[in-house]
């Protein structure tokens, strides 16, 4: 659960979900503006924490946090030690901008003020949240998240339905911003969709991207095996349209893999495996199909798993079908797994199981 209060960044390093990359200033347009006004570029040399030299200008603007959260680090690089997070839509003061695309910021957190170096990709000029000020009624049961998306937003509560809420803000309309007050009784920022409230029904489809027609083909469907060897559901095919598909833009599409009858098992326990897609409700208002490994997710191939239990480039399989862990999310912890599909309607129509999961070796 993040709260606005100071976070030490231990275990969950690997857990957040980086957006499209920002458009704002880089190293290289501070330089140029800085020769336009024929002023003196004020910069200084850093390590990037791996014996890299970087480039660091001064620069002064206020930007917003646009990822389920970023990473203060005490160098501009992976390497640098990480001390703190900086929770989603939180503003920024960047005083410093790199040529490796990081930046120094501050900002305060739980009344402290912290400094350090950020992943630019993470920061953007504009906040994501709308604001609004109403109330509505809940149609039905949701769950209160701590980042609008499925993927990295972790469960912080839960609203009931007829539950009236106050709505304080909306992203990109598909998800809304609400106060709630969590087990301390102190009041807190959450998201839930906004599909879920009284009026706003016909969000989810636009959210989704899909339309009706749309929600009719299968793409990466599980289909129910034999049964034979080790696997009492076994996987032996996934209807698929050979590499492209119409039920979502720019989804790129794999081949199923059924694990070999003599392929060597190890088992890692019986997992919750939920299914996800690179739509807003699943992975956020910045969904760019791009993993955290920096690849494009895949059908019948990419996974989101916990990186410190299964590492990254990870064979695994799942009901006789094997896949390779090339992402991850907030909510995706211990003996949890997340598959990627072509569509939001396949993801919810898959739902949740719970299976044991093997790494091949």
């Amino acid at each position: 659960m993040r709260k606005n209060g100071f976070i030490l960044f231990l275990c969950l390093l690997c857990c957040i979900s980086l957006p499209v990359s920002a458009d704002i200033t880089d190293y290289e347009e501070a330089v140029q503006t800085y020769e336009e006004e024929n002023q003196a570029l004020p910069t200084f040399l850093v390590d990037d924490g791996e014996g890299n030299t970087v480039n660091v200008a001064a620069w002064s603007d206020t930007l917003y946090v646009i990822s389920s959260g970023v990473t203060l680090r005490s160098n501009p690089g992976e390497a640098g030690e990480a001390f703190a997070e900086i929770p989603f839509n939180t503003q920024i003061s960047r005083v410093a901008v790199c040529d490796n695309g990081w930046s120094k910021v501050t900002c305060e957190i739980g009344g402290t003020t912290v400094m350090g170096y950020a992943d630019s990709s993470a920061l953007d000029e504009t906040s994501p949240v709308t604001e609004v000020s109403d109330s509505l009624k809940a149609v039905e049961e949701t769950d209160i998240l701590s980042y609008p998306g499925k993927k990295d937003g972790e469960i912080v509560g839960e609203v009931a339905s007829g539950e009236e809420v106050t709505r304080t803000g909306t992203v990109n309309e598909i998800w809304s911003q609400i106060l709630y007050l969590d087990s301390d009784g102190q009041e807190q920022v959450g998201y839930i969709s906004t599909a879920c409230l009284e009026g706003q029904e016909e969000i989810l489809a636009s959210a989704s991207g899909e339309t009706e027609e749309d929600s009719s083909e299968e793409t990466g469907v599980l289909s129910e095996g034999s049964g034979e060897g080790i696997f009492v559901d076994a996987v032996e095919s996934v209807t698929s349209t050979g590499g492209s598909t119409s039920t979502a833009v720019n989804v790129q599409v794999g081949t199923p893999v059924s694990v070999s009858s003599d392929a060597t098992l190890v088992s890692l326990g019986v997992f919750r495996v939920t299914h996800y897609c690179p739509c807003s409700i699943c992975c956020g208002p910045y969904a760019n199909g791009i993993t955290s490994t920096g690849v494009t997710a895949t059908t019948n191939h990419t996974v989101a798993v916990y990186p410190s239990q299964i590492p990254y480039g990870s064979q695994v399989v799942i009901n006789g079908q094997v896949y390779v862990a090339e992402d991850c999310g907030g909510a995706i912890t211990t003996n949890r797994i997340d598959i990627y599909v072509a569509t939001h309607a396949e993801a919810e129509a898959l739902g949740v199981l719970y299976t044991e999961v093997y790494l091949l070796q």
